[in-house]
């Protein structure tokens, strides 16, 4: 197999049937102060429109793959200090508990995953060299690399895996997206000689090397954790690229490179330790500031490009500028279905009538993402196109919808039933939800009182789980799936991700089935299924697909993206 392509963000193309790499989260982040929920707010003016984009993606083989050789650095090659801007402070940086993108990203450098996906969909080796499984998809073992070494410099092996999966699968407080989701399946870990694991499920999970190669998913020091408890997520050790040196809280991370680092993935195209001698990971909120940065060459890479401003930098002649449909769960509203009035379905359906998403894509997104229509992104080969005729904009729909719950128009425009308002509260997490003031304002014209709170981080985290807001905003990233489990099954109720507090269980059995189907017809079948009993149960209200821009410095070369277009390794990163 010839070595992936270093070009980094090429679109990715739909390709074969088993699903597509495992990448995490939520469309949310973290930070370690919470701030604090602003008071609801009237609706910003809109903005003129623009485009349209592309769609993604393919699928990993379930066996191994063989290793290419990595290519040298160019002559021109340079080192030097690389920064990366981004929206955001991690809570945590332990592999374990990683839940939001902005700790994935920095996570990403330190530890390595067992495999590794690139944006053609092949699997490579990471710290396991190859892999088989059993014919059912329930028992798959794995060769280890035989010269890993920890951070601290103890050595890595096969007891190190067994730790971190027994860890998982017997630790009452596991947060992490990827570890939460396959906990449940884990049956036990066990050591075959010193490079050697076999791990069991209890259950077929054809998807479970997507789950391995996430991002989210890196090998965690078992030792290291014991020892420091939740403190492990501000010392981390891990086995990859780059280890940690500092947290100024508020401010940055930065990682130096581990000198000791031989054995690395060939999906990196490095052989050695990296060539920057330091990588920054600095956090600033504010759009325009991050931009800011890039363009007086303080940074070198951002994320969450405004989208006003695509089109001036995509002619910068200094930068590169790249976008991606994201697979996962699209950009959207959950319908809190244990609170008034959004436990009514008719006042669900109404929403989803009344909520105009072409408005939406071309005054906020400037017509540089798309509609989505249920609860998985295009981009899979699960994804039932007949969803998109279940629903239109039709504001006449919701205001019939809304008479016949019994909820009549009152004096100030506001609909009223039994005394009670018609009230709804939508949720925001700033920085990633801007269209929530244009449903606000849609809401409004069918006669709801509609607030929006804005929450950033951990405060969106509370809001979420709390179940006290009908309308919580929310979007994930993910690359295949039977991943979706985590944001729709009933165990996710009072945590994160999970804001619909849908009491039939059906919706459980269902998901649990078709993420253990191996047939791929049937699969689909049963996954177009959930499309519909949520989309029929109005349990979300879709707004659009989640398309990721970012830009960075021209000169900026050898990092390579997931399979998911999201993150970003910079074990090969160098300047030109």
């Amino acid at each position: 197999m010839n070595r992936p392509c270093l070009a980094p963000f090429k679109w990715l193309k739909l390709a074969s049937w088993l699903t597509l790499l495992a990448l995490v989260l939520a469309a949310c982040g973290g930070a370690p102060s919470a701030p604090q929920a602003a008071q609801p707010t009237a609706a910003p003016a809109a903005a003129p429109a623009a485009t349209a984009a592309p769609a993604a993606t393919a699928a990993p083989p379930p066996t191994s793959t063989p290793v290419p050789v990595a290519t040298p650095l160019p002559q021109t090659a340079k080192s030097g200090k690389l920064v990366f801007a981004g929206n955001e402070e991690p809570a945590s940086i332990d592999a374990i508990d990683v839940v939001s993108v902005n700790a994935i990203e920095v996570v990403a450098q330190m530890f390595e995953t067992l495999v590794y996906i690139d944006q053609k969909q092949k699997v490579y080796p990471g710290l396991a060299t190859s892999w088989e499984r059993s014919p059912d998809a329930k028992v798959w073992t794995f060769k280890l690399v035989q010269n890993a070494k920890w951070h601290d410099g103890t050595p890595f092996n096969a007891q190190s895996v067994v730790d971190h999966f027994e860890y998982i699968r017997t630790a009452d407080d596991v947060k992490g997206s990827i570890s939460s989701g396959i906990k449940p399946i884990l049956a036990k870990t066990e050591k075959v000689d010193d490079f050697t694991v076999t791990i069991s499920l209890n259950a077929p999970r054809p998807d479970f090397l997507t789950d391995l190669a996430e991002p989210a998913a890196g090998i965690d020091n078992i030792a290291n954790k014991k020892k420091l408890g939740a403190d492990a997520g501000f010392n981390p050790i891990g086995t990859g690229p780059f280890k940690f040196k500092e947290w100024v809280r508020g401010s940055q991370i930065t990682l130096v490179p581990n000198p000791d680092w031989t054995w690395g993935s060939p999906i990196f195209g490095a052989s050695g330790p990296p060539k920057v001698e330091e990588l920054v990971f600095r956090f600033i909120p504010e759009a325009q500031t991050r931009l800011a940065t890039l363009e007086s060459g303080e940074s070198h890479f951002i994320d969450l490009l405004p989208f006003q401003e695509m089109k001036r930098l995509r002619e910068d002649s200094r930068f590169t500028v790249s976008g991606f449909l994201l697979p996962g769960m699209p950009q959207m509203n959950y319908f809190n279905t244990a609170l008034p009035p959004t436990d009514d379905i008719n006042v669900r359906k109404a929403i989803i009538y009344a909520t105009d998403k072409q408005s939406i894509i071309d005054s906020v997104y400037f017509g540089l993402v798309e509609p989505a229509y249920g609860p998985l992104s295009r981009a899979f080969p699960e994804y039932d196109p007949a969803i998109e005729k279940l629903y239109s904009f039709d504001p006449e729909k919701a205001k019939q919808l809304l008479d016949e719950s019994g909820w009549k128009p009152g004096a100030d425009g506001v609909r009223v039933k039994d005394g009670k308002r018609l009230e709804v509260t939508i949720v925001e997490n700033k920085s990633w939800n801007d269209w929530v003031y244009l449903l606000q304002a849609n809401l409004q014209e069918v006669g709801f009182d509609a607030k929006v709170l804005t929450t950033q981080g951990p405060s969106n985290t509370e809001a979420i789980a709390s179940g006290k807001y009908q309308v919580p905003a929310m979007g994930d990233v993910f690359t295949a799936a039977s991943q979706m489990t985590r944001d729709w099954e009933s165990k996710g109720y009072g945590t994160f991700p999970s804001g619909h507090f849908w009491k039939d269980k059906t919706l459980d059995t269902m998901l649990y089935d078709a993420q253990s189907e191996l047939d791929q017809a049937k699969r689909k079948e049963k996954y177009s299924k959930i499309q519909f009993y949520i989309m029929e149960n109005a349990l979300m209200v879709p707004i659009f697909e989640l398309y990721f821009y970012a830009a960075h410095a021209k000169n900026l070369k050898g990092f390579v993206v997931d399979g998911s277009g999201f993150y970003k390794w910079f074990a090969g990163a160098y300047f030109e």
